[in-house]
């Protein structure tokens, strides 16, 4: 889950797009902001991550603020007790081993000497994915998910995912400007060393960060058929060459769905006169110290599921880079102008008439795709 993006949801309480004059509502909020608890209790093998931050005010806030130094603890019924260690601003890891037959509740105390504490909620089953599939549009690649449950228990399902892309760059150099190397030229330029310093394969990477939930509660059986999930806008470069998406699928409560799909109502669908009014989220964590402290945030417990999928680039993929080459001269003040800020670069020897010997080159985002995000490291599960 993307850090800090769908749970600062008081800081969209703006709703006065239509109005002539600034609004700023009446919310009496602690000046260091409410909690916010975001993550699951994953039962499975791998690490469960809380991430505690604080909401910012509406008028004027300084974005996301992680709560630091916090103890974070999760208890099961059974008088047990795991500890969940900081690892970076705000977040907090450790690996579970939860019981199916145990409920458990996460107690926070900040640093502040406030402590909060949620419901004892079960460990819910999570069904296999059983496929993900995608339809090309008008407006892009849609991408769905298809699942069941054969015992008919489950009826409540969210997703977050993982992507990855590969990029690729409008040219493939074979040179690089290195005037300090014995082995270039009398301009400066000498042979790339492949495959040490290719820079025409990358890699980017993303998190979904929009609620994606579904339902089968008025279906006569569990049975979730091409639900959306994201959208990849037409001719964006994550179809560009290959793209991969990591989908993990969760089982929650019917109390745990409420509270996601009036998160969703609240962050996604509210920008004109005509969407819906805010909603205060109520979650089933509590302020022990005060009451009536509202704290935003729900903890379930679940052993998620997860399945992974490439997509070549479609027919027709309205992608496109515009990249254009230009001549630069073999001399010393030629390539040392053109290359020394690393605006240009090199792509290969070429000859211009009459019989000018130079290279051509273009600028640093058609040849080097870290220039453009990338990363050269191609990940171990890519084909």
């Amino acid at each position: 889950m993307k850090q800090g993006s769908y749970f600062q949801i008081l800081v969209i309480i703006i709703l006065c797009l239509s109005c002539k004059d600034r609004y700023y509502p009446g919310i009496n909020a602690p000046g260091t902001g409410y909690l916010v608890v975001e993550g699951t209790l994953n039962a499975g093998n791998t690490a469960t991550s809380l991430l505690l931050s604080r909401t910012a005010a509406v008028n004027g806030g300084k974005g996301i603020t992680p709560e630091l130094n916090a103890s974070v603890a999760v208890e099961g019924n059974d008088n047990s007790v795991k500890q969940l260690i900081m690892n970076a601003p705000g977040n907090y890891q450790n690996t579970l081993e939860l019981s199916a037959n145990n409920l458990y509740r996460v107690r926070i105390k900040t640093s502040d000497g406030k402590e909060y504490l949620s419901d004892f909620v079960p460990v819910k089953k999570t069904p296999e994915i059983d496929s993900i599939g995608w339809k090309q549009n008008e407006k892009g690649m849609q991408l769905y998910v298809n699942t069941h449950d054969p015992a008919n228990s489950t009826v409540y399902y969210r997703w977050d995912f993982d992507e990855t892309w590969e990029i690729n760059s409008y040219y493939h150099s074979s040179l690089i400007y290195d005037s300090a190397s014995p082995d270039a030229d009398k301009a400066g330029v000498r042979p790339r060393i492949f495959p040490k310093e290719d820079v025409f394969y990358c890699w980017k990477y993303g998190r979904s960060s929009n609620i994606y939930i579904g339902n089968s509660a008025k279906l006569t059986s569990d049975v979730i058929f091409q639900q959306p999930l994201n959208q990849i806008p037409a001719g964006d470069e994550r179809l560009s060459v290959k793209y991969s998406i990591l989908l993990r699928q969760y089982a929650m409560d019917k109390a745990a769905y409420e509270f996601y799909d009036l998160m969703k109502k609240n962050t996604e669908s509210i920008g004109d006169i005509f969407g819906p009014l805010p909603s205060e989220l109520r979650g089933n964590i509590h302020c022990t110290s005060d009451p009536g402290e509202p704290v935003i945030g729900y903890i379930s417990a679940t052993a998620p599921t997860q399945k992974r999928v490439f997509i070549s680039r479609p027919d027709r993929w309205p992608f496109q880079q515009f990249c254009e080459t230009k001549f630069v001269i073999q001399n010393r003040d030629s390539t040392r102008e053109a290359f020394s800020s690393g605006v240009f670069i090199p792509i290969e020897n070429t000859t211009r008439e009459p019989r000018t010997d130079g290279y051509s080159a273009s600028s640093a985002s058609c040849i080097d795709c870290t220039a453009r995000g990338g990363n050269l490291q191609k990940p171990s599960y890519w084909p």
